[in-house]
């Protein structure tokens, strides 16, 4: 067996891959080192893998909504083993397959949205079909943690015990409406606090979830009623609830883009078509569930971000503003979308979010400061405080400084979450001369190498050290359970910059999550759920609540396409 080490470049950096050849066939194809986004990439390569080994060559056809990356591996892959005498030739070219499904509901979009909606019909004795453009599953869904509430469910209960009875719908929508100034829907706030409970306990016993107490309760919600899975990654919650759907009789295409609308001889709505590399699907249905989220990658391509870093998914483009034109569905606020702080640049205009670690760091006491090394705000407030006054900095940029005893915990959590060891040893091998900013040393040191003031940043550290001292933030009013002195000599900053991925406007949706048409009619056989559907949580959404959304209006649209 003879093996060829590869070096591929993937979206977030470096790709290292070995090739084992053996007898003139590939055996294996195995990745050594990358940076890519962990739940993506897995089933990505998986994939990949598979079609490689059985077509025995690297002239298949890249991932659908990660064809660069894919394209990179294979071209990259090919090249080396040409180097070594080796040419696999390409596979015989596919012909063009027509396909047609006939279903009772088809969803489209695999996030979570789509994933409880497709799930609570096919519970309800429907035949679901489901859709999804990418070669993999997860939309926006699978970047996140996986945080969701679980205001009146049976779940919470048994979490939160006596302390449960504490949150309600009523609460619940009541703080929908504080975080966003009154900005939201007051139908659509009241339809995801009246079924949240509900969409948890369903989804929970469909797919055998096992949800916990969320390691970080936010103080953006009066109670605490923030529930996440063990693995505190959403990547759990579709790989779990596609399996179980596929196991009791569900279907998912993948690769399959939809590009068009298929009507009855009266105009209403039939079905869609979609295209994929090698096919064209016609797919009849009963009844269709929009859930194909936002449209964020399309505000980030085309400079609407106001200079703020995109951290969703590029495939994020909001394709049925196009395919389904024609049906003048009514659309809202279409300019709203959600900046959350925690951002880190991982590529010019690209972040990864950093919250869970974030938010422990300043638990443990760590604060955030400017260029000029000054505090900029109460680092225990809520989110919204420290997005605001990040905006206002030069560069739209803060710091976190930690000690050694917090990065060691800061650390895990970038490693839980999104970050792999290797990314992280590389931005520290920069040592501040290229972004991300991510720096250790003495104080002195960690200021120079950031580009921070550095007698700036000694007083503020001295300053703050007589308030943990005094137990009284003079400055900023923290909480003293959240004041804690520095210790040791080694100090850690990395840069925190605003994000956003989720677009809070979009169309308009009726109580049975049916969309409206401009003249606010409900299209007949026409449903949605999730990102897609704007207005539950207003301007600026909590913590948790896009998830929140996406499970309620899931729930709801299921129920509803499968009842009429």
């Amino acid at each position: 067996m003879s093996k060829y080490t590869v070096k591929a470049h993937g979206h977030n950096g470096e790709i290292d891959l070995t090739v084992d050849v053996q007898n003139e066939k590939i055996q294996d194809v195995t990745i050594d080192k990358h940076s890519e986004t962990p739940a993506i990439f897995k089933q990505v390569f998986n994939q990949l893998k598979e079609d490689i080994l059985t077509e025995q060559s690297f002239k298949v056809d890249a991932i659908s909504g990660a064809s660069d990356m894919t394209k990179s591996i294979l071209d990259s892959a090919d090249k080396t083993l040409k180097e070594n005498g080796i040419d696999f030739p390409a596979p015989a070219p596919k012909p063009k397959e027509e396909k047609t499904f006939t279903t009772d509901v088809l969803v489209v979009g695999s996030g979570g949205a789509g994933l409880v909606a497709a799930s609570r019909a096919l519970s309800l004795g429907k035949k679901v079909i489901l859709v999804e453009k990418n070669g993999y599953l997860g939309g926006a869904t699978i970047l996140n943690g996986s945080n969701v509430v679980g205001t009146g469910s049976q779940v919470s209960a048994k979490i939160f015990g006596d302390a449960s009875k504490a949150d309600s719908a009523e609460r619940l929508a009541a703080d929908i409406a504080h975080e966003s100034k009154n900005t939201n829907y007051p139908e659509l706030s009241q339809l995801l606090a009246d079924n949240i409970g509900q969409a948890i306990d369903f989804i929970s016993d469909f797919a055998d979830l096992n949800y916990q107490k969320a390691q970080t309760q936010t103080p953006e919600h009066s109670v605490e009623r923030q529930i996440e899975l063990p693995t505190s990654s959403s990547y759990e919650f579709i790989t779990k609830v596609a399996k179980a759907f596929q196991a009791k009789g569900g279907t998912i295409l993948t690769d399959c883009r939809v590009e068009g609308l298929l009507k009855h001889s009266d105009g209403t709505l039939a079905g869609l078509w979609c295209g994929g590399k090698h096919s064209e699907t016609k797919i009849y249905a009963d009844k269709i569930i929009l859930a194909a989220g936002g449209y964020g990658a399309k505000v980030y391509n085309e400079g609407r971000g106001n200079g703020i870093n995109y951290y969703g998914p590029l495939t994020s483009t909001g394709d049925s503003y196009t395919y389904a034109k024609e049906l003048k569905l009514k659309t809202h606020d279409l300019d709203w979308y959600k900046v959350y702080p925690h951002g880190l640049e991982v590529e010019p205009g690209i972040a990864k979010l950093t919250t869970y670690a974030s938010k422990l760091a300043t638990d443990m006491g760590s604060i955030y400061v400017n260029q000029a090394g000054k505090r900029i705000v109460n680092e225990s407030d809520v989110y919204t405080k420290l997005r605001d006054q990040v905006l206002k900095q030069d560069g739209q940029v803060a710091y976190l400084l930690m000690d050694q005893r917090t990065w060691d915990e800061f650390y895990k959590l970038l490693v839980l979450h999104d970050f792999s060891e290797t990314e992280i040893a590389e931005y520290l091998a920069n040592d501040g001369k290229k972004r991300p900013v991510l720096v250790e040393g003495s104080l002195q040191e960690v200021a120079q190498k950031a580009g921070i003031d550095v007698a700036g940043l000694e007083k503020t550290v001295a300053d703050y050290e007589g308030y943990v001292a005094n137990n009284k933030d003079e400055e900023f009013g923290r909480a003293p359970e959240f004041l804690h002195s520095f210790e040791g000599d080694t100090y850690y900053l990395i840069e925190q910059r605003d994000r956003f991925a989720t677009t809070l406007g979009g169309y308009m949706a009726n109580q049975d999550m049916q969309l409206l048409d401009e003249s606010d009619q409900p299209v007949a056989n026409l449903y949605a759920a999730g990102e897609i559907v704007g207005g539950a949580n207003g301007h600026d959404s909590m913590p948790s609540m896009m998830n929140s959304w996406s499970f309620a209006s899931g729930f709801v649209a299921g129920t509803k396409a499968s009842q009429a």
